[in-house]
Parts: structure tokens; sequence; C-alpha cells
């Protein structure tokens, strides 16, 4: 019992499901003074037949009537009359003896000749000519003809069915494609066809650049022939480099009218084409490639300038990295801003970039530490860099007291990332005239601040000092690194003096003979002056040599024991003006 309940009801789900089909309504066609209603049969076995229903109405949505009942079973056709060529739309059904059975409509058209069908683009790919449409909105529409635009006529290239995508060869000999324009025709089983649709053409793509000093290559697109399209909402460029694969390099306004590209490098082979992107996903519309051969004149390049330092020979010294090479044609200038803010421009006419030293004949105005130093390349294009400012390393030094030498040194700031320590290296002679060529050896190395003191007691000659500055660069390797050294700075000792306060010319020591100063440091034999002068002001003795002392005697006589007033002024080696007076007393 359970089994045949479960029977009957698949039973009536099957007979609830069954319906009787609607004849394919293939078309209609006007026919002296009527029309004419083209169908193939369905036909069903669910009964016997009894009619093929023509309905009609004057609009789309109806009301319906019934028009005929076409009682061959065989028929394919109706003709209806419509002498004044009224608008009317129809649809069939077929009626069978099947009660209970669902029985579907056919398609409703009407008596006109079908839409013409919205053309989308005619593109170039893979050395076709590829044309895309949207399908006309009528439904009776089965086909389409492709046809090809010339002076003097329409010309049909193809008839398709089915499709929206129609593809034509570009053979050898055939003419440019941009020249070519392209329509369509939809067509229905009786022979109707639309009326001709818009005429498009391939998009055109040229250019220019890229040669000479002109490094970008600008595009010119064809806006004509986007008009021709169906509305797009971008353009995408796209670059094969030397016959690589092409890729996207750029995104642009859809109504650009030129587009360029900035990456190109010289000797380059490239090749160019533009996608326009329909709206509502409707396809990419792909030009016609553009091709050329890249070659410009290499433009200046960034370079960082590490540091300056000025050479024994009052050379100024650059040093930059050895990736600065620049292309051919370029002038060179030293910049310097002075500490009063004037620039000051010197044209160089030798440099060797691939060093990575540039030497700048001595100045007629020497760098002072306020000086800042830059680098300006300018190429045959009037493109320029400048680098970064530098300055050297200006070292001075003095004795504070005897056996301390304090250094102190500006900062060195190149406005690079990096690392850089400081070292001192010093050297005794005693001639600072020939401290260039004097053996130096380090005192202190990997100082971070600006000064140092050096103790020398006990030594009798002159220390000389130049300060260095070692500058590795942020990602520079080990034994990366640039070295910039300051001038050449000697320290004379401090002069000490000593004045006796008494003296004897009858003392058993040489010594004590004569009133002299005694110096540390011999003082500048120009300028020196020792004076005697007796309580009145009278002045007894006066001399200009600092190895010549006072005897005690006015004019080759002795004078008597007591006490005396000296003035004694001298410079010692290191400049400075020393001034000291006193008493001196004479002991008989």
């Amino acid at each position: 019992m359970r089994n045949l309940f479960l029977f009957s009801l698949l039973a009536v789900g099957l007979s609830l499901s069954a319906q009787v089909d609607a004849p394919d309504f293939l078309c209609t066609r006007s026919q002296a003074g009527s029309e004419v209603l083209s169908w193939n049969n369905s036909p069903s076995a669910c009964g016997p037949f009894e009619a093929t229903e023509v309905h009609v109405a004057t609009t789309f949505n109806g009301p319906y009537t019934l028009l005929a009942e076409v009682t061959d079973p065989n028929a394919t056709e109706y003709q209806d009359p419509n002498p004044g060529g009224e608008l009317r739309f129809y649809f069939l059904r077929h009626r069978y003896n099947c009660p209970g059975q669902t029985v579907a409509n056919s398609d409703t058209l009407d008596n006109l000749i079908p839409l013409t069908p919205t053309l989308l683009y005619v593109g170039v790919e893979d050395n076709d000519i590829l044309i895309e449409w949207l399908a006309s909105a009528s439904p009776e529409v089965t086909g389409y003809i492709i046809l090809e635009q010339t002076p003097t006529a329409n010309i049909p290239i193809d008839t398709v069915f089915g499709v929206t995508e129609f593809r034509l060869p570009i053979l050898p000999g055939d003419p440019d494609p941009a020249t070519r324009s392209f329509l369509l025709v939809a067509i229905d089983p009786c022979g109707n066809d639309s009326p001709q649709g818009r005429i498009a053409s391939p998009m055109e793509l040229t250019g220019g650049g890229g040669f000479g000093c002109s490094e970008r290559i600008d595009l010119v697109v064809d806006q004509a022939a986007i008009g021709q399209y169906f509305p797009a909402v971008a353009l995408e460029l796209f670059v094969s480099i030397n016959g690589g694969e092409f890729t996207p390099v750029g995104t642009f306004a859809p109504n650009a009218t030129m587009v360029d590209y900035r990456d190109a490098n010289d000797g380059e082979d490239l090749c160019f084409y533009i996608e326009a992107v329909l709206q509502e996903n409707n396809g990419r519309a792909r030009s016609l490639e553009y091709c050329q051969l890249v070659s410009f004149n290499q433009p200046v390049r960034d370079f960082p300038l590490y540091g300056a330092e000025v050479n024994a020979a009052g050379e100024v010294v650059l040093q930059f990295g050895t990736n600065a090479t620049q292309p051919m044609n370029t002038t060179v200038s030293l910049r310097i801003t002075r500490g009063g803010g004037q620039t000051e421009v010197f044209p160089l006419t030798a440099f060797d970039f691939a060093s990575g030293t540039l030497v700048v004949p001595p100045l007629a105005d020497p760098l002072d530490p306020n000086d800042l130093l830059r680098l300006r390349v300018v190429d045959d294009c009037m493109r320029e860099v400048t680098t970064n400012a530098v300055a050297p390393i200006f070292l001075s030094a003095q004795s504070l007291f005897l056996g301390q030498n304090i250094l102190n040194w500006t900062a060195f700031d190149n406005e690079l990332d990096g690392d850089f320590t400081y070292s001192v290296v010093r050297a005794f002679t005693t001639d600072p005239a020939a401290a260039a060529g004097a053996m130096y050896v380090e005192v202190a190395m990997n100082l971070t601040a600006t000064s140092f003191t050096d103790d020398v007691s006990g030594q009798d000659d002159i220390a000389c000092y130049i300060v260095s500055v070692r500058f590795s660069p942020a990602g520079a390797g080990p034994g990366e690194s640039s070295i910039f050294r300051s001038n050449i700075v000697c320290v004379l000792p401090k002069t000490e003096v000593y004045v006796p306060n008494a003296f004897s010319p009858v003392a058993n020591e040489n010594g004590n003979l004569t009133f002299r100063p005694r110096f540390s440091i011999p003082p500048v034999a120009d300028g020196y002056s020792l004076r005697v002068f007796d309580r009145w002001g009278g002045l007894l003795f006066e001399t200009g040599d600092p190895a010549t002392g006072w005897a005690g005697d006015s004019q080759g006589q002795f004078l008597p024991g007591g006490a005396y007033v000296y003035q004694l002024e001298f410079l010692t080696p290191a400049g400075e003006l020393v001034r000291k007076a006193g008493t001196i007393n004479l002991l008989r």
C-alpha cells in the first residue's frame, strides 16, 4: 500500500510538470499588404492535435486576442491581412487535446524588421581585425552580416550565426587596418535584415620622442576611432620591450588624446598598444601597435658627494661614489656658498667621474670653515643635477700651558646617511715649513668629538697635527669608505719667561753677572725690547737682542747697588705679544 501511494504521488508530479511545447516562432515578413508569420512545429504526444493558435495585439503588453486557429498540423505559415501597415505583436501556441497539460507560449514577435545590433568596437589582436557586438534585441534574429565599407559600396565579408564576435585575418597586401571600416546587419529566417549599424575602424596609435634630448615617448590616441565604439571608462597602455611580452604600464582617462611612457632606456626596441576598457565589462578595444627604437642622449645622473679636503698644494679634492659616471658632453662647475650667503661658480675643465675623485685648482680666495661646496653637472640637453653640500675639516690648535696642546676642528657633515669617525696624527719637527713632509704617527682614532688634548711633555720640537675623518655611506660594504684630511696645524710650545729679581756683576756664577730674562722658547728677534730705568725714570739701558743683558752700568760707569725698574716686551713664536715690567735689585 505504501509503495502504491508513493507511485501515485510520482505520477501526479509528472502530470503537473508536463506541458505542450510552443511552436518555434521564427519571424514575420510583410508581403502584399499582409503579415506572413513563419514557424516550426513542436509536436506533442500527449493527445490529438487540434490547432495552432495565433494571438495578436497592437502593443507588446496586450491585451492579446485569438486571431486564428490553424488546424493543419503541418502548416508553418499564416498570413494576416494588414493593408494599413499597423504595428502588430504576435505569439503562437499549440493546442492539443491534453486535459490538464500546461500550454507554453512562443516568443512574442512584432511585424517590424530586426533591430540593429550594437557594435562594441573594432580592434586588432594577433594579426586579426576583431569585431565584437551586442546581440540584436530582436528575438527572431539568427545571424549577422559583416560588411566592409569602401568608397563605393558596403561589401559583405561574411555571415555568421550564433556568435557576437568575428575575426578577419590581416593578410599580406591588405590595406592598413586603420584605414578600413566595418558595420553589421542583423538577419532573421524570413529574409529580413536590420538597418545598418554604426561604422567603426580599428584604433590607430602613433607616437614620438625617445630621441635626442627627449627621453619621454608621447603616444597619440585615436579618439576619433574610440568615439565610434561603445563608451569607454579608461585607457590602458601596454609595452613590449625587445620583443618580450606586453605588460601594462599605465592607466589614463578615456578621453585622453595623448599618453606618455617615461621608463624607456637607450637602445631598447619598444612596441606599444592601447586598450579602451568599455563600460559594463563589454570588452577591451585594442589599438594597432606602434613600435620604435629608442635612441636618446643619456641624462646626467644624480650622485652623492662624500666630502672634500684641501691638499698641501692648495687644491680642493672632492670624492664621490665610483657609480657617478656621467654621459658625454657635460659641463661641470664647483659652486661655493660662502659664509656670507653669496654663491661663487667655478667652471671645471678637467674631470674624470669614473675615478671617484675630482681635483680643483687652488682658489684665489681660499676656503674658510663657513663655506659649503657642491658640484653641478649639466648635460647638452640642459638637464642638471646638483649634489649635496660638503665642507673640508678645518683644524685649529694651541698650547694652553706647557706640555699640553688642545686641538679643535669643524664637524664633518655631508648631508648623507652613513657613519664617520675622526683620527688625529702628529709629527714633531724643528721647522714648521717642513711639516707637510714630516713623518706622522697616529695618536688618537675612532673619535666622535671635535676636540682632543695631546700631551707633549718633555718635547722641545714643534708638534704638527692633521685630523682626518673616515666616512662610510649607509649600506656600504667593508672597506668602502672615504678619508678626508684637515689642514696641517703646528703648535709651538708655550713660551715661558723667567725674570730674575736680583743680580750682581761680582757674582761667582756667570748666569748672575748680568740682568737678562730667561725663555723656554726663544722669542722672535724682531720686536724684542728690554729697558732699565732709574727711580726717577731715566733710561739707563736698552737692547733689542734677547741674548744681551744689563751689566749694572750706564754710559761706562758702574751704578750703585739698589732697586731699578725694567720693562720687557717680546713676541712669542706663536705670535703672542707679551709685556712685563717690574723691579730688579742690583747687588754690589
